[in-house]
């Protein structure tokens, strides 16, 4: 299989790492990478590269987008009309038309198609679901999830549609159901147009609620997830791997999680969907939910001061 990844920025270039580690194991046959900055192009010398997509997708059977958000519809329907296999970045797109026009697509020519939520392939955040499927926490009351970091003002999208994603993706993973529900409040605190903070409620069909607060301002990096239960409660953190339990009688377990390589999972996940057809685990649908799901959230916002 040739595989073609599109976009060398940070994250593109981390994939595009793991991939050549793919092609010298023999998972994949082939590697293109694509960007429309040659200085880019230039770190992986090694590859064969080019700054023009068309290029690169008449070359490849299945394609990793990674290019800015507001690239992703553009560069997936250009994917899907070329007959390639796409796994798009979070989130799928920009608005919920644009992803059911993909998904659409998709279909229609019996392609695979992905969306990049991550977490979904971490070891932790998999044995936190089992835990819960199985009722290891009892009634569940409410869970937070805290995404947050810093990063300079950007001016061509908002905290909600960069970092929202991911938690409300795991919700879904974890709980196997959708909220009926999503609003909160949003902050713009360093430029006036684009929020920078924002609180979201999410609720359920159940009585489970769940509170998602993400932020660009906080130079303190957070990936965590808190689980309250009447009979235990559990903090995991995402990155670091870590899962712990704490009980009513005041005791707490460390349960083990073997580490694992999430970037390196997707992309062989992807390869292995597409040679037997089965649209595993972040399938477009997903991603389309979850782009239906931020949409709903920012015009349910209320802007403080």
């Amino acid at each position: 299989m040739k595989l073609g990844i599109i976009g060398l920025g940070n994250w593109g270039r981390r994939v595009a790492e793991e991939a050549n580690i793919l092609l010298n194991e023999g998972v994949i046959d082939d590697l293109y990478l694509c960007d429309i900055d040659d200085s880019l192009l230039k770190k992986f010398k090694d590859n064969k590269t080019t700054n023009k997509t068309s290029e690169l997708l008449s070359k490849v059977d299945a394609v990793h987008i990674c290019s800015p958000n507001k690239f992703h519809f553009q560069n997936g329907k250009e994917a899907l009309e070329n007959n390639v296999h796409t796994l798009i970045e979070k989130p799928m797109t920009i608005n919920q038309y644009d992803a059911f026009e993909l998904l659409e697509l998709a279909l229609e020519k019996g392609l695979v198609l992905q969306v990049g939520h991550i977490f979904r392939f971490a070891n932790v955040v998999k044995k936190l679901c089992e835990y819960y499927q199985n009722n290891e926490f009892g009634k569940v009351n409410y869970l937070n999830l805290e995404w947050t970091h810093y990063m300079e003002p950007l001016t061509n999208t908002n905290v909600v549609w960069d970092l929202a994603p991911h938690p409300i993706d795991i919700l879904n993973f974890i709980t196997s159901d959708w909220p009926v529900k999503i609003y909160g409040i949003a902050k713009c605190l360093r430029q006036n147009d684009f929020f920078e903070m924002a609180i979201l409620q999410t609720t359920y069909k159940s009585d489970l609620n769940a509170s998602i607060h993400i932020s660009w301002a906080n130079p303190i990096k957070r990936r965590r997830i808190e689980l309250v239960g009447s009979k235990a409660s559990a903090i995991v953190e995402s990155v670091k791997q870590t899962f712990t339990i704490y009980r009513n009688d005041g005791s707490k377990e460390e349960i083990p999680v073997e580490k694992n390589n999430t970037i390196r999972d997707e992309l062989v996940n992807f390869v292995d969907s597409i040679k037997t057809r089965k649209n595993a685990n972040n399938s477009g649908v997903i991603g389309l939910r979850t782009v239906e799901l931020i949409e709903r959230a920012i015009m349910n916002l209320m802007v403080v001061q």
